[in-house]
């Protein structure tokens, strides 16, 4: 069994925390509260609920917290997917199940996250993937990857069309 936590401001003040489990195929993320002593559930996204099979074997062997889509409240990024504040579907990608992710500002002269990550492939091959992830929109095309399985898109992406994304040699240099 795999298991992952987060903590979240899903109402954009207080934090909750979201449980998760599953990321090859059924995927399931709970949202709790604890306030004034009482555990509340606040949500549950389950992939096998209706309307969401196509978030199945989206998820990731781990998660991100971010407020992608500028609304002041956190959503939940998992693998190729994206969970809205209220537990509801934000957008899925359909590239499957990764290994490896880092989200955010990566690039300082681009504008919003962007999300980088390795996925699973036949033979093992490992893809980088950049996305603008409020939408869920690629910004850059899927190169073959040297990243040693960390998924950090060093020398390694080269987006197309001159994009937003991995145009510096190392752009851990560019973050600080």
């Amino acid at each position: 069994d795999r298991f992952l936590a987060a903590v979240a401001y899903l109402d954009g003040v207080r934090p909750s925390f979201v449980m998760a489990r599953g990321y090859y195929t059924r995927t399931v993320l709970v949202a709790y509260n604890w306030r004034g002593g009482q555990l509340t559930k606040l949500w549950t996204f389950d992939t096998n609920a209706s309307g969401n099979s196509a978030y199945a074997g989206q998820g990731n062997h781990n998660l991100s917290v971010a407020d992608v889509d500028g609304d002041g409240k956190d959503e939940i990024i998992y693998g190729s997917m994206a969970v809205d504040d209220n537990g509801g579907r934000l957008y899925t990608t359909g590239l499957g199940h990764g290994d490896a992710m880092h989200l955010g500002d990566l690039n300082p002269n681009g504008r919003g996250w962007k999300y980088s990550r390795c996925t699973s492939r036949r033979r093992r091959r490992m893809d980088l993937k950049c996305t603008t992830r409020a939408r869920g929109r690629f910004c850059g095309a899927s190169t073959p990857a040297s990243t040693r399985g960390a998924g950090w898109p060093r020398t390694s992406i080269r987006a197309t069309p001159a994009t937003k994304c991995g145009r510096r040699r190392n752009p851990a240099a560019s973050i600080r």
